[in-house]
């Protein structure tokens, strides 16, 4: 969640929450002006920004630890409390209901009801987008670990173009050059990024930056021709699938 964003969330929480109190308070509109609650309504909810901006930064520092959660929303109830202490301060000083009959430090009761749930339901939104957030980032390459005789190679998802299945062993072709891993086709497509990399053939998956023509043959068959040269023959299963796919890729 961006901060302009939120911004833009407690602007709309203090003109909403302006109009909600004006508009109740019908009986001491000729003593209050509804700019001057919208301005009491600003100062109440702009410290909220400072609370996003340390929730987030606390976020950040804590993702990879198990007390993440409970540690932001410990901060975040500390900050309502702090919020209460504000709200109190500002209201008995600058509150367009100060003195006014019923109220009590330039509040009515009825206010708790509204700052007790908007600021409760800010820190789960908070923590809820910023978890959210966190969560959408990119993951660090994925690294694959390949034998050859009694070598140890790794290679990223990027350096892997072109996966074929033999019987129970599955070949890769890769810029380090060709390994045969006993394992079978379906365990490399499951965590092979599928935006890179597509089945053409029940035996057979294609890194797609690789892929350099596709080539139609007689009776509607399909082949797909490597940046190497090879050739490998697209199934009938896959062929609307693979040429709809590079369709949307090219311009």
């Amino acid at each position: 969640m961006k901060t302009k964003n939120f911004i833009g969330l407690i602007l709309s929480i203090a003109v909403l929450l302006g109009l909600l109190i004006y508009w109740r308070e019908y009986a001491t509109r000729d003593q209050v002006t509804l700019y001057h609650v919208l301005l009491w309504q600003l100062a109440i909810w702009i410290p909220w920004i400072i609370g996003f901006k340390v929730l987030e930064k606390i976020n950040k520092c804590s993702v990879e630890s198990k007390f993440g959660l409970p540690l932001l929303l410990g901060v975040g109830l500390v900050f309502v409390c702090l919020h209460f202490g504000w709200f109190f301060m500002f209201s008995s000083t600058y509150s367009p209901y100060l003195d006014l009959e019923g109220s009590r430090f330039g509040v009515y009761r009825y206010f708790f009801i509204f700052w007790t749930l908007v600021d409760i339901g800010l820190v789960w939104f908070i923590i809820d987008k910023l978890k959210t957030t966190i969560e959408r980032e990119p993951k660090p390459p994925l690294l694959l670990e390949l034998t050859r005789g009694s070598n140890k190679y790794f290679c990223e998802p990027s350096q892997i173009y072109l996966l074929v299945a033999e019987n129970y062993y599955t070949k890769l072709f890769t810029t380090e050059g060709t390994f045969v891993m006993r394992k079978p086709l379906k365990s490399f497509y499951d965590i092979l990024p599928q935006n890179m990399f597509r089945k053409i053939h029940r035996s057979t998956i294609v890194n797609v930056n690789y892929v350099s023509e596709l080539s139609r043959g007689s009776g509607h068959s399909l082949e797909v021709i490597m940046k190497d040269g090879t050739r490998r023959k697209v199934s009938r299963t896959f062929i609307k699938e693979i040429t709809l796919f590079f369709k949307d890729r090219t311009y």
